[in-house]
């Protein structure tokens, strides 16, 4: 299956924290681990994202899928979001990388969809961030291909993060999620990282 076949794109036009990759000045490298196709919830989602209020007043993101109406009426207009699970070398730990920059997510669709690089998930992935606030730029690049390392295929196997969960304002890490979901194995390769096929 194609990792970039069930990813549904806007016809419209990451900062965070805690479990959420913020990318900083310079390179941010991270592995992608997840995909659409994962059971029982997706490890990979895209959609639309506004920015509003909450009951107490304070600035939140609502969120809802691409072909579904808008939670609430938004002073700005919505944008696309790529939310997917990645392992952060940094942290060194499973995040959420949330991006809505379309550059950011054009690369993604275009390494997935190149015959030589293919599924992100067989590479590491660079983003390097320069700049600030409108002069902010971003640059994606792959990494060779290799296998994931056992601390990462652990982390994936006892993975409990509910992406879906987003759509609802909730916690994808919650408790509530069902533990141990069936895991996302990665894809293979051959020794020097080749695709078998």
């Amino acid at each position: 299956m194609s990792f970039a076949k069930n990813i549904k794109r806007s016809s419209g036009g990451g900062s965070g924290g805690g479990n959420y990759v913020k990318l900083v000045q310079g390179e941010n490298k991270f592995r992608i681990v997840g995909s659409t196709e994962d059971k029982p919830y997706p490890g990979l989602i895209t959609g639309m994202v506004g920015w509003g209020e909450d009951e107490e007043g304070k600035r939140k993101p609502f969120r809802y899928e691409i072909d579904g109406k808008p939670p609430i009426a938004f002073a700005e207009k919505a944008k696309e979001f790529f939310a997917m699970i990645v392992w952060s070398y940094a942290e060194s730990k499973l995040m959420i990388l949330d991006i809505a920059q379309a550059g950011l997510k054009d690369k993604i669709i275009e390494l997935a969809e190149d015959a030589d690089w293919g599924d992100p998930r067989k590479y590491d992935v660079s983003i390097v961030r320069n700049g600030e606030g409108l002069e902010t730029s971003y640059v994606m690049t792959p990494k060779p291909m290799k296998k994931r390392s056992a601390e990462i295929n652990d982390a994936v196997a006892s993975m409990n993060i509910n992406l879906l969960a987003l759509f609802e304002g909730g916690d994808p890490f919650s408790d509530e999620a069902p533990s141990a979901p069936e895991a996302p194995e990665e894809p293979e390769t051959n020794e020097d990282g080749s695709d078998p096929f």
